[in-house]
């Protein structure tokens, strides 16, 4: 029989056994989780059903524009985006919050909580804040840094591409370390959590692997979830070109159905898939720290006996 023992998250583990572990704790309790983060999972489903009412509008938009081939007002268009990329974002942190509120509870108590949503509200949004906070800043620091690229060598060029990859790397990477200390460490500032930045370069490698392996796993589930919602979009986004065309064919008008729902099933799915990253992570986290304790209680063992 398998051994269910809960090990906690602050232990010593190589990043083969934070992918591990990480990989099986939430499968061992997938269904406690799912009772648990139902809010979340409907805001990013019904924000995931907006965009497939409007995808086709904004494709077919975008693409005149970008053709040129006749005056396009974007105004309408723009607004829409912008509105449903702020409503995307917040559902994620949203639901970024009740899981790594999981994973806190996990941590401090060593065992797999009890979870009641009547309960644990105010705590999940306090996380869910400090998730928004995270995402801003990194959104806009990310922004301010591939700016100068954009505008002097503009946004589809190879080396603006390769300048968003090298930032990623960079910065990217150790910005992990930050987040998770933040979303865990209820009781930090955002500065605080900030100057873990130096502990995210110093695990800089154990990082990038524990973000590569899950991140390549992810990647491929995201792309067998989208993929039926990516191919009745494309169908509707070229329907309408030809529609607007003068072609008077048209898809069946179940079709923009199918592409809501195509649209949120995609993104719930997506977003249980996301723990394969989200509690190795966590785990990595927890190792990393659990080694600074050890050299801290080390050192200040060998001061005392140099001292004595």
């Amino acid at each position: 029989m398998e051994e269910n023992e809960e090990k906690g998250l602050f232990q010593v583990r190589s990043y083969l056994k934070c992918l591990d572990e990480g990989f099986k704790l939430p499968t061992r309790h997938i269904l406690p989780l799912l009772k648990f983060l139902w809010p979340s999972l409907a805001a990013c489903s019904v924000v995931a059903g907006l965009w497939g009412v409007f995808v086709n509008r904004l494709s077919v938009v975008f693409a005149q524009w970008w053709a040129a081939t006749e005056p396009v007002v974007l105004m309408s268009s723009v607004l829409t985006l912008a509105i449903l990329l702020v409503l995307s974002l917040l559902a994620q942190s949203f639901y970024a919050g009740q899981v790594m509120h999981v994973v806190s509870r996990y941590a401090g108590e060593a065992a797999w909580p009890v979870l009641k949503w009547s309960s644990e509200r105010r705590g999940v949004l306090a996380v869910s804040v400090r998730a928004l906070t995270l995402a801003v800043v990194g959104l806009v620091v990310l922004a301010l840094l591939l700016t100068p690229f954009v505008w002097w060598l503009g946004a589809t060029d190879v080396w603006t591409l390769v300048a968003f990859g090298v930032i990623l790397l960079v910065l990217g990477v150790p910005y992990v370390m930050v987040t998770l200390d933040y979303v865990l460490c209820g009781e930090h500032r955002f500065v605080q959590s900030l100057a873990r930045l130096k502990d995210g370069f110093r695990n800089w490698g154990l990082l990038f692997i524990v973000l590569f392996c899950s991140g390549l796993l992810l990647l491929l589930l995201v792309v067998v979830s989208w993929l039926p919602a990516g191919i009745l979009a494309h169908a509707g986004h070229l329907s309408a070109l030809t529609v607007l065309g003068g072609d008077a064919t048209d898809l069946p008008a179940f079709v923009p159905a199918f592409i809501v729902i195509s649209f949120m099933v995609a993104s719930v799915a997506v977003s249980v898939f996301s723990w394969l990253m989200l509690f190795p992570l966590s785990y990595l986290y927890g190792s990393i720290e659990a080694r600074r304790k050890e050299l801290a209680e080390f050192e200040a063992e060998e001061l005392r006996l140099q001292k004595a």
